[in-house]
C-alpha cells in the first residue's frame, strides 16, 4: 500500500485526554504465568510482529469484543514489552443511537485505562453517496485516512487492528469465490508497511474468535455487539454465519485452522515467485506518480501467462491496495491486443486503458473540487474527473473534420509546450471557431445550453494565457488547422464508465 487518500480537512479529529493520567495496571493486572492466551500474545508480538520496545501503538477500537480484548491485552503487556498506546475510534454515524453508544463505551475505556483517545465522527453513508462509492469502500477510505492522521498526531509506528483467525478464514473464502488467485488466498497480512515508517499490525490473527471471547469473559471486559454483523445482506456475513458453520458441521470441524494454514502457505508460495514478479515489475512497470502506473507491453507477451497474471495483480495491489478478481485479470490480458483507447474499469475509481504498446493504470481522484488547475505537456495523457484526455502529434494527412465533439485537431506550432488545463472562471473569454472576435465564455455556455451546475465539467485548455479548446464543445478560431499548418495536434476526450458495480463474484 502506497498510502491513504487525502480527504478534506473538515474531517476533524477530537483528542480526548484521560482525567486520571497517573493510573497504572493496578486492578487490571493479570497473572501472565498462568495465562496461555497472554503468553501466546506476547510471543506473537516479539517473534512474529517484531514490535520494537519503546515504540508507540495506535489501537483501533470499535467497541466490539475483538477490539476491546486487543486493547486490554496490549495494555497488560506493556510491562513485558515497553511501549506506549493510544486509542482511535471512528464513529461512522451509520446506526444512529447504536453508533453513539459505541462511542460512549470507547470513551469509558479510554478513561478506565487512562489513555489518550483520538475520536472522529464522519457520516460515511453521506460520504460514499457524494463520491459514488459503495458503503464498504467509502468506510474503508474514511477509516484509514483517520488512522493515518491520528497516527501522525500520536507519532505512532504501529496501527493495531483486531482481525482474527476467523476473519482470515472468511477473507480466504471470500477471495476464493471472487477468483483472485494466490494474492487472494494469502488473505490478511499480519504486518505490512502502509507508509514509510508506519506499520499496520494484526496481533490477533493467530487467535480464533472463540479464544478472544473467552479471554474477554475471563477478564470481565465490557463490549457492544454490532447489529449489522447479523445481517445476511452482506456476503461476508453469510460466509461467517452460514457457510463456515455448515463446513464445520458437515465437512471438517478444523476448517478455520485449514483455511488459515492455506493463507500461510499461499504467502510462502508468493514469496517464492516474488523475485520473478519483482524482476518483471522492474523491467516493464513505471510508477509515474501515486495515481498513475505505466505497464510497457513490448516483450511481456513472451513470459508465462501465470506470471503475467501475477504481475497485473501485483501492480494493482502494490500501488492501489486492491485485489483483482480472476475475471478482471482476464479483461486486462485482453487489453494487450485491444485497439488504442480501450478502457477497462477495475474498481469504482480505478481503471486501465490501452495506449499504443502500453497500458496505463489510473486512479481517479475521489474528491472532486469545484475548481481545478493542472499544468501538462503539449503531448501526453491525463485524467480529468471522469475522462481520459490524450494529446498527440499526428501527420497532417490524419486531419479531418470529426463529428465527435470530443475529437479535435489544432495547429501544433501555435500551442505552447506547457498547457494549463483548468475549470472556467467568470472572466474567461475566447474566440469560438468561425468567429473573429472573442466572447465571454459564460455567454458561450448559455448559447450552448450548458446548465450552470455542469460548467465545471468542461476542461479549458490554455496556451500562453489564451483558451484554445473548450473541451467537448468548441476549439478556438486562432488555433485551427489551416493550409499553412505544418504539424497537427490531435486531442481526444474519452469518457469513462465508472459506475460499474463489481460487487459480485
Amino acid at each position: 500500500m502506497k498510502g491513504f487518500p487525502n480527504l478534506p480537512s473538515e474531517k476533524k479529529i477530537i483528542k480526548i485526554f484521560p482525567q486520571n493520567i497517573t493510573k497504572e495496571l493496578g486492578s487490571f493486572a493479570i497473572n501472565f504465568a498462568g495465562n496461555p492466551f497472554i503468553q501466546k500474545f506476547i510471543r506473537n508480538l516479539k517473534d512474529n510482529l517484531l514490535i520494537e520496545p519503546n515504540s508507540k501503538i495506535l489501537v483501533g477500537v470499535s467497541g466490539g469484543v475483538d477490539s476491546v480484548a486487543l486493547l486490554d491485552a496490549l495494555y497488560c503487556t506493556r510491562h513485558y514489552i515497553p511501549f506506549e498506546i493510544a486509542i482511535a475510534h471512528l464513529n461512522h454515524l451509520l446506526r444512529g443511537e447504536e453508533s453513539d453508544a459505541d462511542e460512549e463505551l470507547v470513551k469509558e475505556l479510554a478513561e478506565k485505562y487512562a489513555l489518550l483517545l483520538f475520536l472522529q465522527r464522519t457520516n460515511v453513508k453521506e460520504f460514499a453517496e457524494k463520491h459514488s462509492l459503495n458503503l464498504a469502500e467509502g468506510a474503508r477510505i474514511v477509516r484509514y485516512d483517520f488512522f493515518r492522521r491520528a497516527s501522525q498526531s500520536f507519532s505512532a509506528k504501529y496501527i493495531a487492528t483486531a482481525h482474527n483467525a476467523n476473519d482470515q478464514a472468511e477473507t480466504v473464502l471470500f477471495n476464493l469465490f471472487r477468483g483472485t488467485g494466490i494474492a487472494g488466498l494469502r488473505g490478511i497480512a499480519e504486518k505490512n508497511e502502509i507508509s514509510k515508517g508506519l506499520y499496520l499490525i494484526r496481533p490477533f490473527l493467530n487467535f480464533t474468535r472463540e479464544e478472544i471471547q473467552n479471554y474477554a469473559i475471563t477478564r470481565n471486559l465490557t463490549w457492544r455487539e454490532d447489529s449489522s454483523n447479523q445481517s445476511l445482506q452482506y456476503v461476508r456475513n453469510r460466509i461467517r454465519l452460514q457457510l463456515i458453520p455448515l463446513l464445520q458441521k458437515d465437512f471438517n470441524p478444523n476448517i478455520l485452522e485449514n483455511l488459515n494454514r492455506t493463507a500461510k502457505l499461499a504467502r510462502e508460495v508468493q514469496r517464492i515467485v516474488s523475485n520473478q514478479i519483482q524482476s518483471l515489475y522492474d523491467r516493464f512497470v513505471i510508477e509515474r506518480n501515486s495515481k498513475e502506473i505505466e505497464l510497457q507491453l513490448q516483450g511481456l507477451q513472451h513470459f508465462d501467462d501465470f506470471l503475467i497474471g501475477e504481475l497485473l495483480q501485483e501492480i494493482v495491489r502494490k500501488n492501489f491496495d486492491e485485489l483483482l478478481s480472476f475475471g478482471k485479470i482476464q479483461e486486462l490480458k485482453k487489453l494487450f491486443n485491444a485497439n488504442p483507447g480501450k478502457v477497462v474499469s477495475l474498481q469504482k475509481n480505478l481503471f486501465a486503458f490501452k495506449n499504443r504498446d502500453k497500458i496505463f493504470f489510473i486512479q481517479r481522484e475521489i474528491i472532486k473540487s469545484k475548481q481545478k488547475e493542472i499544468v501538462i505537456k503539449k503531448t501526453g495523457h491525463f485524467v480529468w474527473f471522469d475522462s481520459v484526455i490524450e494529446l498527440t502529434e499526428v501527420p497532417t494527412i490524419e486531419f479531418r473534420i470529426d463529428p465527435d465533439p470530443n475529437v479535435e485537431f489544432f495547429d501544433y506550432d501555435k500551442v505552447a509546450e506547457n498547457i494549463v488545463v483548468r475549470t472556467w472562471k467568470e472572466s474567461d473569454r475566447f474566440v469560438p471557431l468561425g468567429m473573429k472576435k472573442s466572447i465571454k465564455l459564460s455567454d458561450f455556455f448559455v448559447n450552448q445550453k450548458v446548465p450552470v451546475f455542469r460548467k465545471e465539467e468542461y476542461p479549458l485548455f490554455v496556451s500562453n494565457g489564451e483558451i484554445f479548446w473548450v473541451g467537448g464543445l468548441r476549439i478556438s478560431e486562432r488555433f485551427k488547422v489551416t493550409k499553412r499548418t505544418k504539424r497537427v495536434l490531435k486531442g481526444v476526450i474519452k469518457k469513462l464508465n465508472l459506475n460499474e458495480n463489481d460487487s459480485s463474484f
